[in-house]
């Protein structure tokens, strides 16, 4: 059976607060000193991996909360992977909780759209896992239908560069008071190549010479990478978030702040801008007792 955690002591809402806030004081040194905030300092960079979670929290059981987590960088293949984990939570319209550095803004752009057609509420959130981490090669789902038990962690999350692309694309769109959301200059990159032929010279009956050639292949001969925003990138970034209901303004902090900086938007900013819908603690959304109440979720799910 698969590991679950069960609370040995209990709290009452008071003390609990008390504890969050304790806990969210402990956060704000940590941030003080590390203007960068990583996914996982001890991990490389990784393509975004996207699992089916379950609330790891017994004392939710038969009824727990369920969501798509989303977590690594967005990379050439990760729409496809997107794809792939809206199709195995077929009709569920689950929240999706990201835990992101950035990456490709226009994979970003193309989830964003898919995240809006299908109607999804969007989190800055890092799922914890119960047992392993579902993008190491040994890890197995914990439930035969390849989902794993995991937590929401509520006081660290973070989406920068094209991540908050993303998170601009969800009909509720929510961060925590402690979640980090960055943006920094876009960076484009030019590929120069040379195309090779084989000529060959062919010799007619008439005694005239005719030439010909034929492709062989396409040789990289140089790289140039730019922080110039082109005008059809920035027409087609105003254009996306207009559609998002998210303000404009948000290239400017963009273009503004230099690639190997991050500039993070307050809490205050991420509103102004519309980035963010509502800033709250994450057990409203996945929390072990949201299953209980009188309104039932429809990312609950009852499971024997």
């Amino acid at each position: 059976m698969a590991a679950r955690v069960t609370p040995v002591f209990s709290l009452t809402p008071q003390s609990l607060a008390k504890c969050v806030r304790a806990i969210c004081l402990v956060a704000v040194g940590i941030v003080l000193f590390a203007p960068i905030f990583p996914a996982r300092a001890d991990e490389p960079p990784r393509e975004m991996t996207f699992s089916i979670v379950r609330s790891s929290n017994s004392l939710c059981e038969p009824d727990c909360p369920e969501w798509i987590a989303a977590d690594g960088n967005i990379a050439d293949k990760t729409a496809d992977a997107f794809k792939a984990i809206l199709k195995k939570a077929g009709d569920r319209n689950l929240p999706l909780l990201i835990n992101s550095l950035g990456g490709r803004v226009d994979v970003a752009m193309a989830m964003g759209r898919l995240i809006r057609d299908r109607g999804m509420t969007v989190e800055i959130a890092r799922t914890d896992f119960s047992r392993c981490k579902p993008w190491d090669k040994e890890c197995k789902p914990d439930l035969k239908d390849g989902t794993y038990y995991g937590y929401a962690n509520l006081t660290f999350g973070v989406c920068n560069s094209a991540c908050p692309l993303m998170l601009a694309s969800g009909v509720r769109r929510i961060v925590g008071p402690f979640s980090r959301v960055g943006v920094h200059q876009i960076v484009t990159t030019r590929h120069k190549y040379r195309d090779k032929y084989r000529i060959y010279k062919k010799t007619l009956s008439s005694g005239k010479v005719i030439s010909e050639r034929k492709f062989v292949e396409r040789e990289l001969i140089g790289t140039v990478k730019s922080t110039d925003l082109p005008k059809s990138l920035r027409r087609e970034l105003t254009d996306y978030l207009t559609s998002m209901d998210v303000s404009p303004k948000l290239i400017d902090l963009m273009v503004a702040t230099p690639p190997e900086d991050i500039r993070y938007l307050s809490m205050k900013e991420l509103k102004t801008f519309g980035v963010v819908t509502e800033i709250s603690e994450i057990e409203e959304l996945v929390g072990y007792r949201i299953c209980k109440g009188r309104s039932r979720p429809e990312n609950c799910a009852v499971r024997d």
